[in-house]
């Protein structure tokens, strides 16, 4: 099955289809024949449902198993972690990673607008 997914990713690739390649490389669940992606948030799993026709066909073509079927979901965020969008939070989280980053920053008076 990873390898008639990889053909199916390189095909996107080849036609320059970026969103569905980021889709299918999603992390996979295989269940009996219930093949399911895990995926990150609503904007993938409008793009799964768009390809799904797609790749179902191609993946049971290619396996000569016409009874496997493909389902999404969104996988839940780890609710302690933080998400990193500004150069401000990035800085301070890798402070609080490496002491050693602090004392730089004072040793050298640096500033941190940036």
């Amino acid at each position: 099955m990873q390898n008639v997914l990889f053909e199916i990713i390189e095909d996107y690739k080849t036609n320059h289809k970026n969103l569905e390649v980021t889709v299918l490389k999603q992390e996979v669940v295989l269940k009996g024949e219930t093949i399911t992606f895990q995926l990150n948030g609503e904007l993938q799993q409008d793009i799964f449902h768009k390809i799904k026709a797609d790749v179902l066909g191609t993946l049971r073509r290619k396996l000569n198993n016409y009874s496997i079927h493909l389902e999404s979901e969104i996988k839940e965020e780890e609710s302690g972690k933080k998400k990193l969008y500004t150069s401000t939070d990035k800085l301070q989280y890798l402070k609080e990673k490496s002491p050693a980053l602090a004392e730089f920053q004072r040793r050298f008076q640096l500033e941190t607008d940036f």
